[in-house]
């Protein structure tokens, strides 16, 4: 049994009213819209936008001790400075063919090197086009492009996922 500001609960952060994050079951939030949606919580009880700011005072969103909705946090400084990079994003990327799954990157690479201001997306967004586009290109002959069947394909009268896919369109 743990006590949070004099509440009894069986869980110690049961308290913190947040919804399920968008990355919940991911392994990475990097391609994922996870701003608003995932927090950490460092060893003093501060809630920041991300694991990555822990430590960084200027980031601190509020303290599970008070219990913040979401709305809360995303309204402190902190929170509104990450608000601030999806309008970046969809002002820098509104023509980015990736956007749906990219986001503009991580919003701790962009915001970090500034000192804190929103001045741009993530600075590895060139690299990250490059790969997603030789990714896409990959895919698209893979998918698209007719395969002259092996001879023991010819036999076996299987086509693998190929030709599943293919006759699914």
């Amino acid at each position: 049994m743990y006590s949070v500001c004099g509440t009894k609960t069986k869980k110690p952060f049961s308290l913190l009213r947040l919804p399920l994050p968008a990355t919940a079951g991911k392994l990475a939030c990097l391609y994922a819209d996870c701003m608003g949606y995932t927090f950490a919580i460092g060893p003093d009880g501060s809630i920041y936008p991300c694991y990555r700011f822990i430590g960084m005072p200027e980031f601190v969103m509020g303290s599970v001790y008070d219990s913040p909705a979401r709305e809360e946090l995303m309204n402190s400084p902190a929170g509104r400075v990450i608000e601030s990079f999806k309008d970046v994003v969809d002002t820098h990327c509104k023509e980015g063919r990736h956007i749906s799954f990219c986001r503009g990157g991580c919003p701790y690479n962009a915001i970090v090197p500034t000192g804190g201001k929103m001045e741009g997306v993530d600075p590895y967004c060139e690299a990250y086009k490059r790969i997603f586009d030789e990714i896409t290109d990959r895919l698209d002959a893979e998918l698209y492009t007719p395969k002259k069947r092996s001879r023991r394909e010819q036999r076996r009268g299987k086509r693998g996922i190929q030709g599943l896919i293919q006759r699914l369109q």
